[in-house]
């Protein structure tokens, strides 16, 4: 049996004598139809677990880069990820940005949970949180974890901020004949769309750079709290042993 000091440790935080859950963890009990089909197409535990490893890193750093440009820095930029910063620095021409905090720590006590928001700033006029992915697509999940970042900011600060972004950062070859797109951040190439028989042809590395407003606060919100009973109610025999978790339920191992 996994430690309860392990499972804390690796599901949430620490905060003025108090565990709370992550929203990231909670977020984990929300299928994910593409991830688990695309897991089960790796072949191997350990060859999921190399790519994986890549990917992360690679959005990882497209993160670190990100958000050292928003403070106002420009560090030196990796050749593997230039198309994609690229795009990022095209899209913040066409914006007004004003940066108040970077990877920020937001905690609701009246929810009992915890996490780090990317960014915290106004956009056109706008104050928000901004998320940043690097996937290949915006999904309906990065906005549940986002009201739950915005909730958690609201209450606590007096100047609430009103909305949040998803920016999704990315970049892919095109196939100047089928149109199907290739991505390499897991090492290996991905092809995906267009026609599986086709002597592709592809265009130099493209970025891209998508912003999406959440539309629905109320039901991103709501959504992830249905989320974080359903985690609760998977996790009630070790989260029985959490003495200092806030939350008021009492958890029943049988």
């Amino acid at each position: 049996m996994i430690p309860v000091k392990y499972l804390k440790r690796n599901s949430g935080y620490e905060i003025n004598g108090l565990w709370y859950p992550r929203v990231t963890s909670i977020c984990k009990i929300i299928a994910k139809p593409g991830i688990e089909k695309w897991l089960a197409n790796q072949g191997s535990f350990y060859a999921m677990q190399k790519k994986r490893k890549k990917i992360t890193g690679w959005g990882t750093l497209v993160h670190e880069v990100v958000e050292k440009i928003l403070l106002g820095r420009m560090p030196q930029i990796d050749s593997d990820i230039c198309p994609s910063i690229d795009a990022f620095l095209e899209w913040m021409k066409k914006h007004k940005i004003d940066v108040f905090g970077i990877e920020k720590r937001v905690t609701s006590k009246k929810h009992s949970y915890s996490g780090t928001l990317d960014v915290l700033g106004e956009i056109d006029g706008k104050v928000g949180i901004l998320d940043l992915k690097t996937s290949s697509s915006i999904w309906d999940d990065h906005f549940i974890q986002t009201a739950a970042y915005l909730e958690a900011y609201n209450e606590k600060f007096s100047k609430k901020a009103e909305t949040y972004w998803i920016l999704r950062i990315d970049q892919y070859q095109e196939c100047s004949i089928c149109g199907a797109k290739k991505r390499e951040k897991s090492g290996e190439p991905v092809i995906k769309e267009g026609k599986k028989r086709c002597n592709h042809k592809w265009k130099k590395v493209k970025g891209v750079c998508e912003l999406k407003e959440a539309s629905n606060i109320k039901r991103d919100l709501d959504t992830f709290l249905t989320a974080k009973k359903l985690w609760e109610l998977s996790n009630r025999s070790w989260l029985s042993k959490v003495r200092n978790y806030p939350n008021k339920l009492k958890y029943q191992t049988s």
